[in-house]
């Protein structure tokens, strides 16, 4: 498994136009999050809120992957850092 997320970040590494691949990545993300948005205030039901959550939360956790991928960190580098930034606190090591 670990050999086949270093492949792909290779790949993904040497592409071109790693901040159109991002950029677009990030308007689908925030297309995800707008609508999730736009589902709370226009009262949608239960079931299609939980879905449209669902999705945004999994783009983010795409777009996440894939810049860490495209920018050449390895995720759990990039997971320790923003941990890191976040709270303040915690040791690095226990990232």
């Amino acid at each position: 498994m670990r050999k086949t997320i270093e492949h792909l970040a290779t790949a993904l590494g040497r592409s071109k136009g790693k901040k159109q691949v991002l950029a677009v990545g990030g308007v689908l993300c925030l297309a995800a999050w707008a609508t999730f948005a736009l589902s709370m205030a226009i009262g949608v039901g239960t079931t299609a809120r939980v879905a449209l959550l669902s999705v945004a939360l999994v783009a983010t956790e795409v777009l996440f992957w894939a810049a860490a991928a495209l920018l050449g960190l390895t995720v759990f580098q990039l997971r320790r850092t923003l941990l890191g930034r976040l709270l303040p606190g915690r040791r690095d090591d226990a990232a």
